[in-house]
Formats: C-alpha cells, structure tokens, sequence
C-alpha cells in the first residue's frame, strides 16, 4: 500500500496540474502508450482501460492505441492509490474532481479533508463488521472442535 506522504505528493502534483496551463504541443510529445503505463503503476492494462472508460482521464488516440500524458499519469496514480486505501470508484472521482477544480487550495480542502474522514469513518464500521464476523465463525470453529473430540 502507499504511503500517506507519498499520497500527499501526488494530490499536490495533480493540483499543480489543474492549475497550470500547459501547451498541448509540449503534452503531447511527452506521452505513454498503455503499456507504459501499466508498466509504470503496476497495474493492468484492463484497469487503465477501465478508469479512461469511467472518465478518470480522457487519453489521446492514435487508432486504437491509447497515449497518456504526464499529467494524466499523475492522476491514474492517485486513483491508483486511493483504491489501495479501500476507497470506492465513485470517491475516488469526487476527489479527483474536487482536487481539479478552480479554485483556490484553500477552498479545496475542507472538502477533501470531509471525503477522507468519511472514508475512514466507514472503515471503522468495516473493521466492526470483521471483527463481529471473526468471533462468530471463531465461536463456530471451537463449538465444531469441541464436538469432533472423541468422549
């Protein structure tokens, strides 16, 4: 899983990104095929193929070969990381979205700041669920021990 700073420097990265303005020359001679891509993030090309579906990022197209650009690598990376924290696709988009948009920092981050305590909020109630699951089947497995014991 990636750490917590690591995170952090990728969402200053992708609000870097959002507010500067880049000529698309510049862009686009610096872009990666899926494979590099894949490559670069371990993870799959069916993954890539699935958030440029979703809209996470909207690659360029040569044919059926899609390029990515830096910037778009960046944010692939970060939802890369926030599903590694358990995050589900419709967080991670409201994320990437709030961290996209216009306005000032600043702004941004009360929002953002609301989007990962409820995350961990909802962890929590999962962390509850497994351990209320882990001591019933606990329970089944000793009850089912005790009775496999010969008399």
């Amino acid at each position: 899983m990636t750490k917590p700073a690591c995170i952090l420097d990728t969402i200053k990265q992708v609000m870097a990104d959002a507010t500067t303005t880049r000529p698309d020359a510049s862009n686009q001679t610096r872009v990666l095929s899926t494979n590099a891509v894949t490559k670069q993030l371990g993870v799959t090309a069916r993954t890539v193929r699935f958030y440029s579906e979703i809209g996470i990022v909207t690659p360029l197209r040569r044919g059926t070969t899609r390029l990515f650009t830096p910037d778009q690598v960046r944010r692939l990376k970060l939802a890369r990381d926030l599903r590694s924290l358990g995050m589900d696709i419709k967080t991670v988009i409201q994320i990437l979205d709030t961290i996209e948009k216009s306005e000032p920092v600043a702004e941004k981050l009360p929002a953002l700041t609301e989007m990962f305590s409820e995350h961990s909020r909802d962890l929590l109630r999962q962390e509850e669920e497994i351990r209320q699951q882990y001591y019933a089947t606990a329970k089944l497995a000793e009850t089912l021990f005790n009775q496999c014991k010969p008399a």
